[in-house]
């Protein structure tokens, strides 16, 4: 019998790195690496795991980690990620979304493996006057430092494809929610906020976001670590139906979880008013489609932190502490 295929998973103990570890350490040998920063926490951890603490920023420490695992491929979730944060410090942006992301390419590229980097529709930039959804074709066009990084690495590891050789795949997923996020993102700090009381910050302006559950993207990322083709990026997107205005989102989750408060607030810098993509050419080549609509979606996720409030509370008090 072939033995599994073996992974190394950077960023397993965030948001989606954690999710995707849930649902495929059941299928795959996984070994993970995560530094425990900003939105890590050692409760993501799945079961039949390894956990190697290392930081994807050290170039020696990272080689060496890939060269001990010897893996098959390497899947990237590893990035600092909110918008907020990186428009008042981007240092350590830089420093995880493309060094980082640098550094895995180079020990993929030695070893003759894989890499698929997990990035973001952000790097579009603002669809609010688009004419139509974004494709893999559209233009980039990112407006805040974070998109700027995710854009930036992207081109960095596709320009390795061309010049290296590196077989690289780049994910784009829309908005993504659902269990274990870390509660800076706006639906589990609704959830906090509406279930403790206080008052939820919503920016003034609403904004059109296309929402899609956390495992519906992770399994859009495993179907392009299986069939992608090198050198090429997949949209992942949930049908047209998932498009929300973030109010009326967060007015839903406040009806699940039964009731709260919001307080309007002003509109951060180079606030982006809509993220608009077609999944197409997933669909097409790798025979993905997200599978839940939008009331599904908010409703498994303002479930899961309903019935973990030890994890909601450990990730609350772990951000205030890092505040």
């Amino acid at each position: 019998m072939p033995s599994r295929k073996r992974l190394l998973v950077s960023g397993h103990l965030g948001f989606i790195g954690s999710a995707f570890c849930h649902a495929f350490a059941g299928r795959f040998d996984i070994v993970g690496v995560d530094f425990g920063g900003w939105g890590s926490m050692a409760e993501n951890l799945a079961p039949d795991v390894g956990h190697v603490d290392a930081d994807i920023a050290d170039d020696d420490r990272i080689a060496a980690v890939v060269d001990d695992a010897r893996p098959d491929a390497i899947v990237n979730f590893a990035a600092e990620s909110h918008v907020d944060r990186s428009l008042d410090d981007d240092s350590a942006f830089w420093r995880s979304n493309v060094f980082g992301a640098r550094n895995l390419a180079r020990a993929a590229k030695r070893r003759g493996i894989r890499l698929v980097h997990v990035s973001t529709d952000e790097v579009y930039g603002d669809a609010a006057d688009a004419g139509q959804a974004w494709t893999e074709g559209t233009p980039i066009s990112p407006r805040n430092p974070y998109a700027v990084t995710k854009a930036a690495a992207e081109m960095m590891l596709l320009a390795y494809a061309e010049t290296d050789g590196l077989d690289v795949v780049v994910t784009r997923g829309s908005n993504t929610i659902g269990p274990r996020q870390f509660p800076e993102k706006a639906v589990p700090k609704a959830v906090a906020c509406f279930g403790s009381g206080q008052p939820f910050p919503l920016f003034r302006t609403p904004a059109r976001r296309m929402w899609m559950h956390v495992d519906d993207h992770a399994a859009g990322i495993c179907a392009a670590l299986d069939g992608g083709r090198a050198g090429e990026v997949y949209n992942l997107a949930p049908a047209a139906g998932n498009e929300a205005y973030t109010h009326d989102v967060i007015e839903r989750v406040r009806d699940l979880v039964g009731g709260g408060s919001i307080e309007a607030v002003d509109d951060r810098s180079g606030y982006d008013l809509r993220y608009w993509m077609k999944a197409d050419k997933a669909a097409d080549e790798l025979g993905w489609t997200a599978t839940r609509d939008l009331e599904q979606t908010l409703a498994e996720t303002v479930a899961w932190y309903t019935e973990h409030p030890d994890w909601l509370d450990a990730a609350c008090r772990r951000l205030a502490a890092a505040a």
